[in-house]
């Protein structure tokens, strides 16, 4: 399971290192696309995989649906890890998240999202100042 978060650094190429802990469960590659709330999203192949299915399920005659599936895919990119446990960011992944050089690396389960550090403290905060009305909401909890 891909739980906790770490900071961490982009180098001058836009490179990043994965901490040890993560690469085991995400194997050789990761699939990097835009995530919700403007961070990266990394997914390991066989988890990106099962969301493909999904979107080739969803109706192509839904304007949100074609947008969604179009900008989601159209952003993606396959990087390998290389040998000291770096994959590269791809600069138009790092705009889209506001991400200069200091990252925060969160683990949300099945995928690990990249946050501009900054944006990322921000956002949860907003989060913690409301988590116990959250937790109300949540049913199957």
């Amino acid at each position: 399971m891909l739980v906790g978060s770490y900071n961490h650094k982009l180098d001058g190429k836009g490179r990043m290192v994965l901490p040890a802990k993560f690469r085991g469960e995400l194997g050789s590659s990761v699939v990097a696309t835009i995530g919700i709330d403007r961070c990266i999203a990394l997914y390991p192949v066989s988890r990106w995989e099962e969301l493909l299915l999904k979107l080739k399920d969803l109706s192509s005659f839904k304007k949100k649906t074609r947008d969604f599936r179009r900008v989601l895919l159209s952003m993606v990119s396959e990087q390998e890890i290389d040998g000291a446990g770096r994959i590269l960011i791809p600069q138009i992944l790092r705009e889209y998240a506001g991400s200069v050089s200091e990252v925060t690396l969160i683990g949300a389960e099945d995928h690990l999202e990249i946050w501009d550090t900054a944006r990322w403290e921000e956002h949860r905060a907003e989060v913690l100042a409301d988590f116990s009305d959250m937790a109300e909401e949540l049913d199957e909890i």
